[in-house]
């Protein structure tokens, strides 16, 4: 792959930094980083880890942001970290095992699963709040 130039660079620097602030504000930047290095023509599986590797610092910088929220949340919140690291971890060894001309065929159709939970998210939670203070209602 050659090296990459200044207009290359200066689109992969604009959708990082774009990516960083959706990441900031409501999660979701991958929608903008991931086909950005797709569109620069790095191959699937590279892109997603080269993805994956340029995020999670952001993800620490939020852990240490809300660090006094997060310390609030219900301990048996916290057992989702179970299954977010096995999915995780089963996710990665399926990538490594997975040929990239599988991958390239499913890929539109992950992004297309994260964009519609992405878009249903606040209507759902707005639904488990709701019944969640039905819930307690009817209890009382």
């Amino acid at each position: 792959m050659p090296a990459p130039d200044l207009p290359h660079l200066a689109i992969a620097f604009a959708a990082a930094f774009l990516a960083g602030a959706i990441n900031s504000v409501a999660g979701g930047g991958t929608m903008v980083s991931f086909p950005t290095l797709l569109w620069l023509g790095l191959p699937s599986v590279i892109a997603n880890a080269t993805n994956t590797i340029a995020i999670w610092p952001g993800s620490l910088g939020s852990l240490w942001g809300f660090r006094r929220e997060l310390s609030r949340t219900e301990p048996r919140m916290r057992l989702l970290l179970i299954p977010g690291i096995a999915g995780g971890a089963i996710g990665a060894l399926l990538l490594r095992i997975t040929p990239a001309s599988v991958f390239d065929r499913v890929v539109p159709f992950l992004i297309l699963f994260a964009t519609l939970l992405f878009v249903v998210q606040i209507p759902v939670q707005r639904w488990l709040r709701t019944s969640h203070a039905s819930v307690r209602r009817s209890r009382t």
